[in-house]
């Protein structure tokens, strides 16, 4: 299993990230985060990786054409997506105005129960996506809650993400720390490729923690 450490917003922990080898190093461009990083600013974090392609830019754009905009500004391959649809999605990976191959990872909240809904929006976006991307959804808001998805409802979402697609990969989100890791990890390796770390990892929002990166790292890797 890999791991992505989010929500990334200075320089020492863009460095603290490549040492401690995460795989891949998420820079959040949405206004309503607490982690929000201007684009020229996560520009200027990633010209500092050795290898620019862990850099993963969250996004939440209004349309087709604001991520075109963004990617261009940005020049990073791989989106972590909190918007559009399945349709935008294959739209954005075919469109001839982005010169290189884009990578997607899409954003799905997990609410208190899978419904018949959110059952067609798994199915629909592992169809067109690289990758699904589990959080915690709270009273429609995804992402940033700090809480943690039940294990019972990551296995039922991992489970009807395969069933759409064998070939999606997926990463666990939603407040996940080294305490998680250590009781759930195994079952959490067994379905998921990758985890994805943000609070976690953190002394406030956006301040990580060098420790705690190198900690829960390692205790991937073990």
């Amino acid at each position: 299993m890999k791991v992505k450490i989010c929500g990334i917003t200075r320089v020492e922990d863009v460095m603290i990230c490549e040492e401690n080898n995460a795989d891949l190093i998420g820079f959040i461009n949405i206004k309503r985060s607490k982690r929000f990083v201007e684009i020229n600013e996560i520009n200027q974090l990633t010209s500092k990786l050795n290898n620019r392609e862990k850099a993963v830019l969250v996004i939440e754009p209004e349309n087709l054409e604001e991520a075109e905009v963004i990617q261009k500004k940005s020049n990073i391959n791989i989106f972590q997506l909190h918007s559009l649809s399945s349709d935008d999605i294959n739209r954005l990976k075919e469109s001839e105005s982005i010169q290189m191959q884009l990578k997607i990872i899409r954003a799905v909240g997990i609410p208190e129960r899978i419904t018949a809904r959110k059952k067609v929006e798994i199915e629909d976006f592992a169809n067109v996506c690289d990758f699904l991307l589990f959080d915690y959804e709270d009273y429609g808001k995804i992402g940033g809650t700090g809480k943690q998805i039940p294990i019972k409802l990551i296995i039922e979402a991992a489970e009807l993400a395969k069933n759409a697609n064998d070939n999606i990969k997926l990463f666990l989100a939603g407040g996940l720390d080294l305490k998680r890791i250590q009781t759930e990890g195994k079952q959490i390796e067994r379905i998921f490729d990758f985890i994805d770390v943000n609070s976690g990892v953190e002394d406030s929002p956006g301040l990580k923690n060098d420790n705690k990166i190198r900690e829960i790292i390692e205790l991937i890797r073990d």
